[in-house]
């Protein structure tokens, strides 16, 4: 994962409320298993080792997540724990056969949970977080985008 992929991960993170973590998690799972299929394709072994272990620790943390006591979280599960094992046999067998069917989970389960983040207008869930604001200017030939911080950094006493 590139550094500003990162920063625009960390600045989501900032913003979001609980549904919409759950959405970025979905997104730096998939970003770390696309990374691992292109260095699986470009030869780098021990980078798509190391990009299919990231990509299992978030998942690990949608497992983390769930209220076991809602049955729909037990279905969610077991969908997590296979696309656990697919990970798993991938690494050790240094393969990509069943990567495809893992991202094509998780960017459904992904979709699904973008539905309903859209409808949760629960607030961000940090508080005292920096607020930003973007925005696009036109300059001579081009578009600029834009990112203003407010002042507000660090804890308020």
């Amino acid at each position: 994962m590139t550094p500003e992929k990162s920063k625009e991960y960390a600045r989501r993170i900032s913003q979001a409320n609980r549904t919409e973590l759950t959405v970025i998690v979905y997104d730096i799972t998939l970003q770390h298993l696309d990374d691992s299929i292109r260095s699986f394709d470009n030869g780098d072994i021990e980078d798509f080792r190391h990009s299919i272990k990231l990509a299992q620790r978030f998942l690990c943390e949608l497992m983390s997540t769930l209220d076991l006591k809602i049955p729909l979280a037990i279905s969610l599960l077991r969908l997590y724990e296979f696309v656990q094992r697919i990970m798993v046999h991938c690494d050790i067998a240094g393969t990509t056969d069943g990567l495809d069917a893992a991202v094509r989970i998780l960017s459904r389960l992904k979709d699904s949970f973008s539905k309903i983040s859209s409808l949760d207008t629960e607030g961000p869930v940090m508080e005292n977080a920096e607020t930003v604001y973007a925005g696009l200017t036109y300059g001579k030939g081009t578009l600029n985008e834009t990112e203003l911080h407010s002042g507000n950094r660090g804890f308020l006493a």
